[in-house]
Protein backbone atom coordinates (compact mmCIF):
# COMPACT_ATOMS: atom_id res chain seq x y z
CA UNK A 1 0.00 0.00 0.00
CA UNK A 2 2.84 2.20 0.85
CA UNK A 3 4.40 1.72 -2.70
CA UNK A 4 1.51 2.76 -4.65
CA UNK A 5 1.06 5.81 -2.28
CA UNK A 6 4.80 6.33 -2.94
CA UNK A 7 4.30 6.05 -7.08
CA UNK A 8 0.98 8.18 -6.74
CA UNK A 9 2.97 10.88 -5.15
CA UNK A 10 6.11 10.39 -7.37
CA UNK A 11 3.54 10.86 -10.33
CA UNK A 12 2.11 14.00 -8.90
CA UNK A 13 5.57 15.54 -8.44
CA UNK A 14 6.74 14.74 -12.05
CA UNK A 15 3.43 14.82 -14.37
CA UNK A 16 1.49 18.20 -14.70
CA UNK A 17 -1.52 15.83 -15.98
CA UNK A 18 -2.01 14.43 -12.85
CA UNK A 19 -3.65 15.80 -9.70
CA UNK A 20 -1.63 17.32 -7.05
CA UNK A 21 -1.70 14.85 -3.79
CA UNK A 22 -3.55 17.70 -2.18
CA UNK A 23 -6.79 16.86 -4.06
CA UNK A 24 -8.88 14.80 -2.41
CA UNK A 25 -12.83 14.48 -2.06
CA UNK A 26 -14.09 16.04 0.96
CA UNK A 27 -16.46 13.16 2.60
CA UNK A 28 -16.97 15.13 6.08
CA UNK A 29 -18.43 18.58 7.03
CA UNK A 30 -16.53 18.71 9.80
CA UNK A 31 -13.20 21.38 9.88
CA UNK A 32 -11.22 19.10 12.50
CA UNK A 33 -11.78 16.15 10.12
CA UNK A 34 -10.89 17.64 7.01
CA UNK A 35 -7.19 19.62 9.35
CA UNK A 36 -6.70 15.94 10.20
CA UNK A 37 -6.64 14.70 6.81
CA UNK A 38 -4.61 17.34 5.52
CA UNK A 39 -2.54 16.87 7.90
CA UNK A 40 -1.60 12.94 6.96
CA UNK A 41 -1.55 13.68 3.56
CA UNK A 42 0.61 16.63 3.75
CA UNK A 43 3.22 15.26 5.76
CA UNK A 44 3.16 11.73 3.83
CA UNK A 45 3.76 14.45 0.67
CA UNK A 46 6.85 15.95 2.76
CA UNK A 47 8.50 12.77 3.48
CA UNK A 48 8.35 12.35 -0.07
CA UNK A 49 9.52 15.52 -1.04
CA UNK A 50 12.11 14.82 0.98
CA UNK A 51 13.23 11.43 -0.99
CA UNK A 52 13.04 13.47 -4.39
CA UNK A 53 15.21 16.30 -2.54
CA UNK A 54 17.79 13.48 -1.16
CA UNK A 55 17.66 11.66 -4.70
CA UNK A 56 18.16 15.81 -6.67
CA UNK A 57 21.09 16.44 -4.42
CA UNK A 58 22.89 12.87 -4.94
CA UNK A 59 22.95 12.30 -8.74
CA UNK A 60 24.42 16.64 -9.03
CA UNK A 61 27.16 16.05 -6.46
CA UNK A 62 25.04 18.80 -4.24
CA UNK A 63 25.07 21.28 -6.82
CA UNK A 64 21.12 20.57 -7.94
CA UNK A 65 19.31 21.09 -4.74
CA UNK A 66 19.59 24.34 -3.86
CA UNK A 67 16.11 25.37 -5.22
CA UNK A 68 14.12 22.48 -3.90
CA UNK A 69 15.51 22.91 0.18
CA UNK A 70 13.88 26.57 -0.49
CA UNK A 71 10.70 25.87 -2.01
CA UNK A 72 10.86 22.50 0.78
CA UNK A 73 10.99 24.83 3.56
CA UNK A 74 8.27 27.28 2.59
CA UNK A 75 5.93 23.89 2.17
CA UNK A 76 6.89 23.08 5.64
CA UNK A 77 6.40 26.92 7.23
CA UNK A 78 2.83 25.99 5.77
CA UNK A 79 2.31 22.97 6.93
CA UNK A 80 3.22 23.67 10.65
CA UNK A 81 0.17 26.35 9.99
CA UNK A 82 -2.21 24.34 8.87
CA UNK A 83 -4.18 24.73 13.11
CA UNK A 84 -4.61 27.90 12.60
CA UNK A 85 -7.57 27.38 9.87
CA UNK A 86 -10.86 26.61 11.77
CA UNK A 87 -13.20 27.46 8.85
CA UNK A 88 -14.17 25.62 5.23
CA UNK A 89 -13.03 28.76 3.74
CA UNK A 90 -10.10 29.13 5.41
CA UNK A 91 -8.96 25.85 4.31
CA UNK A 92 -9.92 25.70 1.05
CA UNK A 93 -7.45 28.84 0.47
CA UNK A 94 -4.98 27.13 2.31
CA UNK A 95 -4.78 24.13 -0.41
CA UNK A 96 -4.92 26.28 -3.01
CA UNK A 97 -1.48 28.63 -1.68
CA UNK A 98 0.37 25.01 -1.34
CA UNK A 99 -0.85 24.01 -4.61
CA UNK A 100 1.31 26.53 -6.12
CA UNK A 101 4.15 25.27 -3.40
CA UNK A 102 4.28 21.60 -4.82
CA UNK A 103 3.93 22.75 -8.34
CA UNK A 104 7.14 24.94 -8.20
CA UNK A 105 8.47 21.76 -6.39
CA UNK A 106 7.22 19.32 -9.40
CA UNK A 107 8.51 22.04 -11.90
CA UNK A 108 12.17 21.95 -10.63
CA UNK A 109 11.82 18.30 -9.86
CA UNK A 110 11.38 17.41 -13.61
CA UNK A 111 13.66 20.20 -14.65
CA UNK A 112 16.88 18.58 -12.46
CA UNK A 113 15.85 15.12 -12.67
CA UNK A 114 16.41 15.81 -17.28
CA UNK A 115 19.69 18.24 -16.34
CA UNK A 116 21.42 15.27 -14.40
CA UNK A 117 19.67 11.96 -16.07
CA UNK A 118 18.06 11.20 -13.03
CA UNK A 119 16.37 7.82 -13.55
CA UNK A 120 12.44 7.72 -11.97
CA UNK A 121 12.28 4.32 -11.47
CA UNK A 122 15.20 4.73 -9.00
CA UNK A 123 13.53 7.49 -7.33
CA UNK A 124 10.12 5.39 -7.05
CA UNK A 125 12.25 3.77 -5.03
CA UNK A 126 13.92 6.02 -2.88
CA UNK A 127 10.35 7.50 -2.23
CA UNK A 128 9.04 4.00 -1.31
CA UNK A 129 12.00 3.09 1.55
CA UNK A 130 11.47 7.04 2.90
CA UNK A 131 7.91 6.19 3.44
CA UNK A 132 8.70 2.70 5.13
CA UNK A 133 11.50 4.61 7.48
CA UNK A 134 8.52 6.69 8.25
CA UNK A 135 5.72 4.23 8.38
CA UNK A 136 5.22 4.54 11.95
CA UNK A 137 4.72 8.63 11.86
CA UNK A 138 2.28 8.21 9.17
CA UNK A 139 0.39 5.08 10.93
CA UNK A 140 0.02 7.41 13.49
CA UNK A 141 -1.61 10.52 11.22
CA UNK A 142 -3.84 8.52 9.63
CA UNK A 143 -5.09 6.76 12.97
CA UNK A 144 -5.68 10.13 13.90
CA UNK A 145 -7.33 11.12 10.97
CA UNK A 146 -9.56 7.80 11.03
CA UNK A 147 -10.28 8.56 14.87
CA UNK A 148 -11.78 12.10 14.23
CA UNK A 149 -14.20 11.14 10.99
CA UNK A 150 -15.55 8.24 12.96
CA UNK A 151 -16.25 10.47 15.96
CA UNK A 152 -17.92 13.25 13.83
CA UNK A 153 -19.70 11.59 11.22
CA UNK A 154 -21.70 9.49 13.95
CA UNK A 155 -21.50 12.66 15.90
CA UNK A 156 -23.30 14.59 13.08
CA UNK A 157 -25.66 11.61 12.12
CA UNK A 158 -27.08 11.32 15.48
CA UNK A 159 -27.70 15.06 16.44
CA UNK A 160 -29.21 15.12 12.39
CA UNK A 161 -31.53 12.45 13.79
CA UNK A 162 -32.59 14.22 17.27
CA UNK A 163 -33.07 17.23 16.00
CA UNK A 164 -35.81 15.83 13.63
CA UNK A 165 -37.64 13.37 16.13
CA UNK A 166 -37.47 17.00 18.27
CA UNK A 167 -39.33 18.29 15.37
CA UNK A 168 -41.63 15.38 13.96
CA UNK A 169 -42.39 15.04 18.47
CA UNK A 170 -43.67 19.01 18.62
CA UNK A 171 -45.63 18.16 15.45
CA UNK A 172 -47.33 15.24 16.87
CA UNK A 173 -48.22 17.22 20.06
CA UNK A 174 -49.67 19.62 17.76
CA UNK A 175 -52.01 17.25 16.09
CA UNK A 176 -50.37 16.37 12.97
CA UNK A 177 -50.23 12.59 12.08
CA UNK A 178 -46.44 12.17 11.48
CA UNK A 179 -46.46 8.26 11.04
CA UNK A 180 -45.38 8.77 7.31
CA UNK A 181 -42.85 10.89 8.54
CA UNK A 182 -41.43 8.99 11.28
CA UNK A 183 -41.51 5.66 9.41
CA UNK A 184 -39.01 7.73 6.90
CA UNK A 185 -37.28 8.86 9.79
CA UNK A 186 -36.84 5.67 11.46
CA UNK A 187 -35.16 4.38 8.18
CA UNK A 188 -32.65 7.10 8.32
CA UNK A 189 -32.04 6.20 11.78
CA UNK A 190 -31.38 2.43 10.60
CA UNK A 191 -28.35 3.55 8.58
CA UNK A 192 -26.09 3.97 11.42
CA UNK A 193 -25.09 1.02 12.15
CA UNK A 194 -24.18 0.53 8.20
CA UNK A 195 -22.42 3.93 8.20
CA UNK A 196 -20.60 2.82 12.15
CA UNK A 197 -19.52 -0.57 10.02
CA UNK A 198 -18.07 1.53 7.16
CA UNK A 199 -16.14 4.12 9.75
CA UNK A 200 -14.77 1.20 10.97
CA UNK A 201 -13.26 -0.65 7.79
CA UNK A 202 -12.23 2.52 6.19
CA UNK A 203 -14.41 2.06 3.62
CA UNK A 204 -14.83 5.32 2.24
CA UNK A 205 -16.99 3.64 -1.13
CA UNK A 206 -19.48 2.41 1.77
CA UNK A 207 -19.36 5.30 3.76
CA UNK A 208 -19.96 7.25 0.77
CA UNK A 209 -23.06 4.96 -0.75
CA UNK A 210 -24.78 5.75 3.05
CA UNK A 211 -24.32 9.03 3.07
CA UNK A 212 -26.06 9.40 -0.02
CA UNK A 213 -28.85 7.49 1.19
CA UNK A 214 -29.37 9.17 3.77
CA UNK A 215 -29.21 12.18 2.21
CA UNK A 216 -31.82 11.42 -0.20
CA UNK A 217 -34.05 9.93 2.35
CA UNK A 218 -33.51 12.84 4.73
CA UNK A 219 -34.35 15.02 1.63
CA UNK A 220 -37.91 12.77 1.52
CA UNK A 221 -38.41 13.71 5.59
CA UNK A 222 -38.06 17.13 4.91
CA UNK A 223 -41.21 16.64 2.18
CA UNK A 224 -43.13 14.91 4.60
CA UNK A 225 -42.58 17.46 7.23
CA UNK A 226 -43.29 20.33 4.45
CA UNK A 227 -46.50 18.97 3.96
CA UNK A 228 -47.73 18.75 7.05
CA UNK A 229 -46.96 22.19 8.19
CA UNK A 230 -48.84 22.99 5.69
CA UNK A 231 -51.55 21.15 6.02
CA UNK A 232 -53.44 22.17 9.28
CA UNK A 233 -55.61 19.01 10.33
CA UNK A 234 -59.09 19.74 10.76
CA UNK A 235 -59.46 18.84 14.32
CA UNK A 236 -57.07 20.69 15.28
CA UNK A 237 -58.59 24.30 13.50
CA UNK A 238 -61.94 23.42 14.88
CA UNK A 239 -60.52 23.01 18.69
CA UNK A 240 -59.30 26.58 18.33
CA UNK A 241 -62.29 27.78 17.41
CA UNK A 242 -63.56 26.62 20.26
CA UNK A 243 -61.43 27.74 22.21
CA UNK A 244 -61.82 31.28 21.11
CA UNK A 245 -65.55 31.09 20.87
CA UNK A 246 -65.20 30.14 24.84
CA UNK A 247 -63.11 33.20 25.14
CA UNK A 248 -65.68 35.77 23.41
CA UNK A 249 -68.73 34.23 25.43
CA UNK A 250 -66.58 34.75 28.27
CA UNK A 251 -66.19 38.10 27.72
CA UNK A 252 -69.64 38.67 26.47
CA UNK A 253 -71.38 37.58 29.15
CA UNK A 254 -69.33 39.84 31.43
CA UNK A 255 -70.30 42.99 29.21
CA UNK A 256 -74.49 41.80 29.59
CA UNK A 257 -73.27 41.86 33.52
CA UNK A 258 -72.35 45.24 33.05
CA UNK A 259 -75.03 46.45 31.22
CA UNK A 260 -77.70 45.02 33.46
CA UNK A 261 -76.16 46.96 36.63
CA UNK A 262 -76.96 49.79 34.78
CA UNK A 263 -80.93 49.13 34.41
CA UNK A 264 -80.36 48.58 30.71
CA UNK A 265 -82.90 45.49 28.94
CA UNK A 266 -80.41 42.86 28.41
CA UNK A 267 -83.07 40.57 27.37
CA UNK A 268 -82.42 40.18 23.42
CA UNK A 269 -78.80 40.16 24.61
CA UNK A 270 -79.12 37.09 26.92
CA UNK A 271 -81.62 34.82 24.54
CA UNK A 272 -78.56 35.62 21.51
CA UNK A 273 -76.00 34.22 24.27
CA UNK A 274 -78.17 31.96 25.25
CA UNK A 275 -78.05 30.50 22.05
CA UNK A 276 -74.49 30.81 21.42
CA UNK A 277 -73.63 28.68 23.73
CA UNK A 278 -75.70 25.99 22.64
CA UNK A 279 -73.86 26.27 19.46
CA UNK A 280 -70.42 25.87 21.54
CA UNK A 281 -71.79 23.19 23.15
CA UNK A 282 -72.58 21.29 20.31
CA UNK A 283 -69.36 21.75 18.44
CA UNK A 284 -68.06 20.54 21.61
CA UNK A 285 -69.69 17.53 21.55
CA UNK A 286 -69.42 16.62 17.90
CA UNK A 287 -65.39 17.40 18.16
CA UNK A 288 -65.10 15.11 21.05
CA UNK A 289 -67.64 12.33 18.74
CA UNK A 290 -64.79 13.16 16.07
CA UNK A 291 -67.88 14.24 13.79
CA UNK A 292 -66.06 17.05 12.52
CA UNK A 293 -68.98 18.28 9.99
CA UNK A 294 -71.35 18.37 12.41
CA UNK A 295 -68.87 20.45 14.76
CA UNK A 296 -68.18 22.72 11.89
CA UNK A 297 -71.78 23.64 11.43
CA UNK A 298 -72.42 24.01 14.92
CA UNK A 299 -69.71 26.80 14.93
CA UNK A 300 -70.81 28.27 11.98
CA UNK A 301 -74.06 28.69 13.70
CA UNK A 302 -71.57 29.99 16.41
CA UNK A 303 -70.42 32.38 14.10
CA UNK A 304 -74.02 33.82 13.38
CA UNK A 305 -75.18 34.16 16.72
CA UNK A 306 -72.22 36.12 18.04
CA UNK A 307 -73.24 38.39 14.62
CA UNK A 308 -76.51 38.73 16.22
CA UNK A 309 -74.90 39.73 19.68
CA UNK A 310 -72.85 42.08 18.07
CA UNK A 311 -76.06 44.28 16.34
CA UNK A 312 -77.71 44.10 19.45
CA UNK A 313 -74.45 45.43 21.32
CA UNK A 314 -74.33 48.39 18.92
CA UNK A 315 -77.83 49.22 18.94
CA UNK A 316 -77.16 49.94 22.61
CA UNK A 317 -74.09 52.29 21.82
CA UNK A 318 -75.45 56.21 22.84
CA UNK A 319 -73.36 58.53 23.52
CA UNK A 320 -75.39 59.90 26.70
CA UNK A 321 -75.54 58.46 30.02
CA UNK A 322 -72.68 55.56 29.47
CA UNK A 323 -69.06 55.07 31.26
CA UNK A 324 -66.85 56.33 28.46
CA UNK A 325 -65.11 52.64 29.54
CA UNK A 326 -68.26 50.69 29.18
CA UNK A 327 -68.85 52.01 25.74
CA UNK A 328 -65.54 51.64 24.39
CA UNK A 329 -65.20 48.06 25.86
CA UNK A 330 -68.39 47.71 24.12
CA UNK A 331 -67.47 49.28 20.41
CA UNK A 332 -64.61 46.96 20.72
CA UNK A 333 -66.07 44.08 21.50
CA UNK A 334 -68.52 44.30 18.50
CA UNK A 335 -65.19 44.95 16.47
CA UNK A 336 -63.86 41.80 17.37
CA UNK A 337 -66.40 40.00 17.17
CA UNK A 338 -67.21 40.78 13.57
CA UNK A 339 -63.34 40.13 12.77
CA UNK A 340 -63.34 36.40 14.59
CA UNK A 341 -66.70 35.65 12.58
CA UNK A 342 -64.58 36.71 9.58
CA UNK A 343 -61.43 34.36 10.33
CA UNK A 344 -63.89 31.39 11.61
CA UNK A 345 -65.52 31.65 8.14
CA UNK A 346 -62.10 31.49 6.45
CA UNK A 347 -60.64 28.86 8.13
CA UNK A 348 -63.73 26.81 7.74
CA UNK A 349 -63.78 26.88 4.69
CA UNK A 350 -60.41 25.10 4.45
CA UNK A 351 -61.86 22.01 5.57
Amino acid sequence: MRKIAALLLVASLLAPGMAAALDYPVLDNQVETRRRHLTWLLSLQETSMEAVRDYIDEISDGEGSARLDAILDEYREAVADIESYDTHVGLNNYIRSLRDVTTSFREETRERMSQHDGRPVVLLVRIAERIDEDSERLEGLRDEYWESKNRNTLANFDIRVERAQHVLDLLEERGYDVSEAQAKLDEIAALRDELEAALGDHDNAEILRVSLEALELSRQLADHVRDLQVQVPGKRVLQHWVNVGERVLDRTDTIIDELGRLDLDTGELEDIHGEAEGHLALAVDKLNEEDYEAAADALRDLKDSLLELRDAYLDLVFPEGYPDELEDAMETLGERLEEMADNLEESLETL
